[in-house]
């Protein structure tokens, strides 16, 4: 039998079954031979439209897609630029396909761009930049994925073999494809992170570039992965007809594509188009009303930028509205007999307070039973030994003999707390595990599973707790008030209810309610098992 070479069973495959020629980004992304996104909605045929330079045709009447340029109906009716933008900023929910979307672009910006008047030997490159290498290269598989899936786009690689070393056990085993331009030049897209895009992007001739997750990437001034040099550096690089793509989830209202949204939403043109495309709208089959709705109460800030595609406020109250509904009449629960109970303080001699909660459970409600403090000043700082002694009586008192701490003089106090026969347990402040904590903690009070006493520094220092916005993430704030205190119960209450957090009790049935007999005849089958299966005889026990 005769063994053909990959080339010619690829071309005798093709002739058979593939080379279907598109004739648009849309109908790349939607015809069944290619991407195969047959069930896009209006807005994303209106994103791949724009971002080709096509007319909307009916879309043009389209209500959804007129809010999401920030024009008028009227406005959208005569809108059409000609031409692909020089810019085109997408602000999307997540789950909406944005990775796909980048692939799509950046395909088809090799088939398009124009390579007449390029050197022998020169290869253009599409460049997708992310904040890592790791999320760059989910733009990369969507990419190959779809090519090796479909026998009109298979034809578009430039090697085969170097294809087959593409993948390596299922998994990309290099940051580059290169695929055939229709005038048969080689157009290289590539993955870089956005610490080392600057040199990938001045390298050579580019046919475009997608910046992925663009909101998170900061300016000039604030940071190594930099939006605006790399903008620098590309646009003089720019093929005729090439475009640089920024595309993502808004995050924290700053940095460049923070402030083209503001100078340019609602103002298309061949420059810049900015689109703000919530979730539904791209997305329906995910983003039900039902799913939005479930994420909006567990998470507004979730909400917002997910679903709503909007920025975040910069810095927020974490707790402060929760705490009225939280707060009971009770100043001190007394000390109950078969109660679990935990203590948390957080020290301090001089301007900041040095704090102690006990805290307990009831089913999924998490109760701070206690509260005390103790306020130093520079003239007249605290006496470590003294408050130790104090904080010893009021944890006996709730039968332990053990409090947690963070780190602050952790190896001196543990000593002085010794003499007084209280064990301290040291669990030190990480920027992260504060940020999960209290982000748990939030939850829980949004859940109306935290319990408070009337305490007015308590709260007081529970509702300064702020959230604040970065590029890279959040951060946990303890603002300074007046009188020098840094929000000296929240690190307390936090660490105190932190066992209990994620853990959720289900309360069995009381007497009288739908299911007390059932539980109660399981309680008494599981108490039988267990004797029945003791090695003891039941005169020893």
């Amino acid at each position: 039998m005769a063994k053909y070479s990959d080339d010619q069973i690829l071309k005798e495959y093709l002739k058979r079954f593939g080379g279907k020629n598109f004739t648009s980004l849309e109908d790349l992304i939607t015809a069944k031979e290619g991407m195969g996104l047959e069930t896009a909605t209006p807005l994303q045929r209106a994103i791949f439209r724009i971002a080709d330079g096509k007319p909307l045709g009916y879309l043009a009447k389209n209500k959804d897609v007129a809010e999401a340029l920030g024009i008028s109906w009227e406005q959208l009716r005569k809108f059409h630029l000609g031409e692909a933008p020089r810019e085109l900023v997408v602000l999307s929910g997540i789950r909406t396909a944005k990775s796909f979307m980048s692939a799509a672009i950046a395909i088809w910006a090799s088939q398009t761009c124009d390579v007449d008047h390029l050197r022998a030997g020169e290869i253009p490159r599409y460049s997708i930049v992310s904040l890592n290498k790791d999320l760059a290269h989910v733009v990369l598989n969507h990419l190959m994925g779809s090519i090796l899936a479909s026998p009109a786009l298979t034809r578009l690689i430039y090697d085969q073999n170097s294809a087959k070393k593409w993948l390596d056990n299922g998994r990309p085993g290099a940051d580059a494809i290169v695929l055939r331009h229709p005038s048969g030049r080689p157009v290289e897209i590539k993955v870089v992170s956005g610490k080392r895009a600057g040199a990938s992007l001045v390298a050579r001739w580019s046919a475009g570039v997608t910046f992925d997750e663009a909101p998170r990437m900061a300016g000039q001034d604030a940071a190594v992965i930099n939006l605006d040099d790399s903008r620098a550096a590309v646009v003089g690089r720019l093929l005729p007809g090439a475009c640089i793509t920024m595309i993502g989830s808004p995050w924290a209202p700053m940095g460049p594509v923070y402030n083209m949204v503001q100078e340019h939403m609602g103002n298309p043109n061949r420059e810049r188009v900015v689109i703000k495309a919530p979730g539904p709208l791209l997305n329906p089959y995910w983003w039900t009303e039902e799913r939005c709705e479930r994420l909006k109460k567990a998470d507004p800030t979730a909400y917002r930028t997910d679903v709503l595609a909007e920025f975040v406020d910069i810095e927020e109250s974490l707790l402060s509205q929760y705490l009225d509904s939280s707060t009971r009449e009770e100043m001190v629960l007394a000390p109950a007999e078969n109660q679990e109970y935990i203590a948390s303080m957080d020290p301090g001699t001089r301007a900041n307070a040095w704090t102690l909660v006990i805290a307990t459970r009831k089913g999924n409600k998490k109760i701070i039973a206690y509260a005390q403090q103790w306020q130093g000043t520079a003239m007249e700082p605290l006496r470590p030994r003294e408050v130790l002694k104090e904080v010893a009586a009021a944890c006996f008192k709730y039968g332990i003999a053990w409090a947690i701490t963070d780190q602050y003089a952790a190896d001196a106090l543990k000593d002085l707390a010794e003499a007084h026969g209280l064990e301290l347990v040291i669990e030190p402040w990480t920027r992260q595990n504060k940020i999960d904590l209290f982000m748990e903690l939030q939850s829980q009070f949004q859940q109306g599973n935290v319990e408070i006493p009337p305490d007015q520094y308590l709260i007081k220092d529970l509702r300064l707790v702020k959230r604040r916005v970065t590029q890279s993430g959040i951060s946990i704030i303890f603002p300074e008030t007046a009188d020098k205190r840094h929000c000296d119960y929240a690190p307390a209450v936090a660490r105190a209810l932190a066992k209990w957090i994620s853990d959720v009790r289900v309360e069995p049935p009381k007497p009288g309610e739908e299911g007390y007999n059932n539980w109660i005849c399981d309680k008494m089958l599981a108490q039988e098992l267990e004797e029945y299966n003791s090695p003891d005889e039941w005169w020893d026990r």
